[in-house]
């Protein structure tokens, strides 16, 4: 039956190929376009040798064991007429399937499929139970007899419920944190005579499993969850566009929409199976018998665009293009809590079991324009200049909550709040004139100036703007056939408007945001090509980059890095090629801040600074040998990159800390090594076999992420110990590549 369904799919394709026939001439015509038929397949046998286990090694990828097929494709033509299928790492979760049809110059119709898996660890275990999608359960008779040993209302004897708990969670069951998307899509493009052209195009991407989520019930009740994942993203693209001698435009509109099937969370407290409320319960996490928070609201958003070029004058292009788009987002609004015994706690709290109001109300405008010109004035100047403009206007309905608000589900906070909407704009003007100085050097000047203007409030008295001039200047050179040289060099300065008023915490703290504070930039590019000798080329570069911030005594106050690499490859002969590369990197941050308890210390003996410092080497070489010229031939190539973290900490003494203490070993020091290697052997004309072996190692050593459980007694924490250790695989395989 297989057989019968392959052939008539086959015979359909081809009956494609050679279309209708009407009249004689066409049937004449339709005979002289000879069917072409191509393809091929790669088909192999792998062992994978795992040393050492992680999700690292197959985070975004599958390596299979056993028979695979990471190659095949199927190529029809007939004249302008074609189909064309391929696939990769067939029936693997990272598999790629395309399959195209079309007449060149009339339509074109493409369909694609492709999985993309993200594994975040396969250690995890957790004693939650999901009951019903978003929400997860704990045995009732461990959060009762924890709620018996700590009388309602306190804290009192928290350490022994802790070490029920704790007992609790050796049992908790394995899971694999982990997530899948399912992306189809269906490109159409027709042109049903010319100048204009028409394309459809769609999207739909499924995403599923889950992905760690802290779900804290207190300051001492940090929690763990897998968060589930069940999205479904479609994205619509149609457009008409229309393209004569010197001018194109093109208009369409966009829609996408995004979708949560799961948009609660609802989980049990291991300290409490019934509701209870007392001031201090935000801290020891013990009052509320559930917690509960949103996630991803479904939401769509509808996008109108239209762009165009025009060639008024010899040599000179004007390109221009406008969008408008429009977000909404009006899914119900949570209550503020889940804890019934909160609303008679507070008179403020009476109405906690219900929402501040019915549905979100969210939505945004977004316009963006661009504007480009292209023109070369003379023989040997030529400019570049143009605008552009993004403005995010958030029309989101303001929410004022003049009473209050739950805090983590424990307790009412008579603390007013205001939820107003977050408004940017932000444009960029510049201009680039190249000089052609002699044959083989040109130079380029340029300038541009970015604005940015936020707005957190729709009556904000104060304009927070930022302005960033930049001045950049490059040489692009080959002075001889032997060497060639690239520098480029740019230095820039971003001013604040709220330098001067803003105040963060208290007055005379002066902090600053190192995203909008003012900054000194200069940065540095330098590439070299020598080729002394025949065969032999070298490459050397260098670059820095150096961030200051002068206006900010706390935060980010500066944000440096410098590389150098060089990369030397030679020919011994046409059929031997070997190379060479290493290159160093230096990140280096220097923070400062004042340490503070419930109120802010105005005191400047509690300050500390931190000097960050990440260093990254990497080296590597390969060769590739033809040993017999088509026949046989030999590649391999190993690479080993090392980043190592370090930090120094200080706070003048009689402070609080007083005196920092560092740490004895760097921050983190991590290790990546690969080797890989392959043998090919031409057997026939039509078959080749490639036996290749493969090596990776990756080594992490970091003083917060390690392989260390969590004691629920003594940290008062349920996490899912989701670890992403260091990792040893050894990969051998066999390949098959036939071709027709």
């Amino acid at each position: 039956m297989k057989k019968i369904a392959g052939s008539v799919a086959l015979l359909g394709l081809l009956g494609v190929l050679a279309g209708p026939a009407s009249g004689m001439g066409q049937a004449e015509e339709k005979t002289a376009e000879k069917l072409v038929i191509k393809g091929g397949v790669t088909a192999g046998l792998q062992a994978v040798s795992e040393v050492e286990r992680s999700s690292k090694f197959y985070e975004y990828r599958d390596v299979p064991r056993g028979t695979f097929v990471p190659d095949l494709w199927l190529d029809l033509t007939a004249g302008s007429r074609y189909v064309r299928i391929a696939a990769r790492n067939l029936a693997q979760a990272d598999q790629r399937l395309l399959a195209e049809f079309g007449d060149h110059g009339k339509f074109r119709l493409d369909a694609g499929y492709a999985q993309t898996p993200h594994r975040f660890s396969v250690f995890s275990a957790t004693p939650y139970v999901e009951a019903t999608p978003g929400v997860f359960t704990l045995n009732d008779v461990i959060r009762s007899d924890a709620e018996a040993l700590v009388p309602t209302g306190t804290s009192t004897n928290i350490a022994a419920a802790r070490e029920l708990v704790s007992s609790f969670l050796a049992s908790a069951g394995p899971i694999d944190l982990g997530l899948l998307r399912k992306t189809g899509s269906l490109d159409f493009a027709y042109t049903p005579s010319l100048p204009f052209r028409i394309e459809v195009a769609a999207s739909r991407e499924v995403r599923s499993g889950n992905r760690p989520l802290g779900a804290p019930l207190g300051f001492s009740n940090a929690i763990e969850l897998p968060e589930p994942i069940h999205y479904r993203t479609t994205d619509l693209d149609t457009s008409l566009a229309y393209s004569k001698g010197t001018g194109s435009l093109r208009a369409g509109v966009a829609a996408s929409f995004f979708e949560n099937d799961v948009q609660t969370l609802v989980w049990d407290n291991p300290y409490r199976i019934t509701d209870s409320t007392y001031p201090a319960a935000y801290s020891a996490g013990n009052g509320t018998a559930r917690g509960r928070m949103s996630l991803p609201p479904s939401n769509d958003a509808v996008r109108f665009y239209l762009s165009g070029s025009v060639k008024p004058l010899a040599g000179t292009r004007v390109s221009a293009a406008a969008s408008y788009g429009v977000f909404n987002q009006n899914e119900m609004l949570q209550p503020f809590t889940i804890n019934t015994a909160i609303p008679g706690s507070d008179p403020n709290a009476a109405n906690a079991l219900s929402a501040p109001r019915a549905t979100a109300q969210a939505k945004a405008g977004v316009t963006s324009l661009d504007l480009t010109v292209n023109s070369r004035l003379t023989r040997s100047v030529s400019l570049t200049a143009g605008f552009r403009y993004y403005d995010f206007a958030n029309r989101t309905a303001g929410l004022d909550i003049p009473t209050g608000y739950a805090r983590l589900d424990q307790v009412w906070e008579d603390v007013p709040i205001a939820v107003e909407p977050y408004s940017f704009s932000r444009s960029r003007l510049f201009g680039d004139l190249t000089f052609r100085l002699i044959d083989s050097t040109s130079l380029s000047v340029g300038y541009s100036l970015y604005t940015m203007h936020r707005v957190e409030a729709p009556a904000e008295p104060e304009k927070n703007k930022t302005d960033e001039g930049t001045f950049k200047v490059s040489v692009d050179s080959q002075p001889a056939d032997w060497l060639s040289l690239r520098v480029s060099y740019l230095d820039a300065n971003r001013d604040w408007s709220l330098d001067d008023s803003y105040v963060a915490y208290v007055p005379g703290f002066n902090f600053k945001r190192y995203y909008e504070a003012s900054r000194d930039r200069q940065a540095l590019n330098a590439l070299v090509g020598l080729s002394p000798v025949d065969n032999l080329d070298i490459q050397l570069t260098y670059g820095f980059g150096h961030d200051n911030y002068p206006q900010s005594t706390y935060g980010l106050t500066r944000d440096d890095f410098d590389m150098y690499g060089v990369d030397v490859s030679y020919a011994f002969s046409k059929s031997q090629l070997l190379y060479v590369y290493y290159t160093h990197e230096v990140y280096d941050t220097d923070q400062a801040d004042r340490q503070s308890g419930a109120s802010f210390s105005t005191d400047p003996a509690n300050d500390w600074t931190a000097n960050l410092k990440d260093t990254v080497n990497t080296l590597g070489a390969g060769q590739t040998i033809q040993v017999v010229e088509d026949r046989l031939g030999f590649d391999v190539s190993a690479s080993y990159s090392r980043a190592d973290g370090t930090s120094a900490l200080f706070s003048p003494p009689g402070g609080t800390p007083d005196a920092a203490v560092n740490f004895d070993a760097p921050l983190d020091t991590t290790s990546w090594w690969t080797i890989l290697s392959s043998f090919k052997w031409k057997v026939a004309p039509r078959l080749s076999v490639i036996f290749s072996y493969w090596y990776e190692q990756y080594v992490l050593d970091d003083i917060v992420r390690n392989d260390a459980a969590v004691d629920y007694a003594t940290a008062g924490a349920i996490f899912l110990g989701a670890l992403e250790p260091g990792y040893k695989y050894h990969v051998a395989s066999v390949r098959f590549v036939y071709g027709w």
